[in-house]
């Protein structure tokens, strides 16, 4: 048996290098926060499954060699599209594990912590920046909502603290959570609360919303746009950078580099095409079954099965698909 004074100075030595880890962490981490600035499309994976409703951790590296290849330099993971409310703590960790080995020297992460509680919250932001992602984002809890910009504001200032020196985004989705809050006045409010707010990632039908946001000190503030395919419109109000799905990363690019170059006809003909895309998704529903599935269809990723209670395509409905995929030709 260790003597005590022995035990005392291990404890010691374990007290030391973990603090000795935790400055180093806050060093790196303060370097993300003040170089922090999305240039490029961020793209939102499908979290593979297996039959059983596993994670299949096999499909990960070609996630990341798809995004790599198709001019994507930041993923999203675990939020909407992932799948990351449907999955648990330990889950969604193992998730965010995976993607920053796969992704590394390939995709930037931008790691979703949002749950229906703020503890939660805060264990998954800590935990990310424990791993080395480059940012997190949190919806607020929306089982329990919000009432206001104010409390809104109170909930995300608890879970951005949790991992202070990572950028942090207030990830808005008003028609799934049901809290209707104007992001631009929370934006406001946490100016000067929230260090490390570095924009909002606004997935929202009321344009309008996502204008005002963009208008709030864009020196500091960037302001994502979450959509499918609506991108021309967005650049007219100056919001430039998207969360899309995955297989919309190559038309983006060249919708992006045609529009930047004033090649505004192209960049309509590829808007176009992007809407066709996208109706066809709308022809079957347009839910993330639906989307995943166009994901494995174009890319050639098996992604397998949404989760419950999503429910997945019928075999008639996904043959279908496949066929106006096809008739639709690619996407590169």
């Amino acid at each position: 048996m260790l003597s005590r004074a022995i035990r005392r100075q291990l404890a010691f030595s374990d007290h030391f290098l973990s603090h000795c880890y935790y400055r180093q962490s806050r060093k790196i981490s303060g370097n993300k926060l003040k170089n922090f600035r999305v240039t490029g499309c961020v793209a939102a994976p499908f979290t593979p499954f297996r039959e059983n409703g596993d994670i299949n951790f096999d499909k990960f590296g070609e996630s990341a060699d798809y995004f790599n290849n198709n001019h994507i330099p930041y993923a999203f993971v675990n939020g909407t599209v992932g799948e990351g409310m449907s999955m648990t703590v330990d889950e969604r960790k193992e998730s965010a594990e995976a993607w920053v080995k796969a992704g590394k020297g390939k995709v930037k992460i931008i790691l979703h912590v949002g749950a229906n509680n703020i503890r939660d919250s805060q264990e998954l932001a800590r935990h990310g920046s424990s791993i080395g992602v480059d940012a997190i984002a949190s919806l607020c809890p929306s089982f329990f909502k919000p009432a206001n910009e104010e409390i809104v504001t109170e909930c995300i200032s608890e879970i951005a603290g949790a991992a202070p020196d990572l950028p942090f985004f207030y990830y808005s989705i008003d028609f799934l959570t049901g809290i209707n809050v104007d992001p631009s006045k929370i934006l406001k409010r946490a100016k000067d609360r929230i260090p490390n707010l570095v924009g909002v990632k606004h997935t929202s039908k009321e344009v309008r919303k996502v204008y005002n946001s963009s208008l709030v000190d864009s020196s500091r503030f960037q302001v994502l746009m979450g959509t499918e395919s609506e991108f021309l419109p967005y650049f007219s109000l100056g919001i430039e950078f998207p969360v899309t799905l995955p297989y919309m990363g190559t038309l983006f690019y060249k919708l992006k580099t045609a529009y930047d170059s004033g090649d505004k006809s192209t960049a309509m003909n590829i808007q176009a095409r992007m809407f066709e895309l996208d109706a066809i998704r709308g022809k079957y529903g347009a839910g993330i079954e639906v989307a995943k599935a166009m994901f494995g269809i174009i890319s050639g990723i098996d992604v397998g099965p949404v989760r419950l209670p999503i429910q997945k395509l019928s075999k008639d409905q996904y043959t279908a698909l496949n066929k106006d995929l096809m008739w639709f030709g690619s996407v590169n």
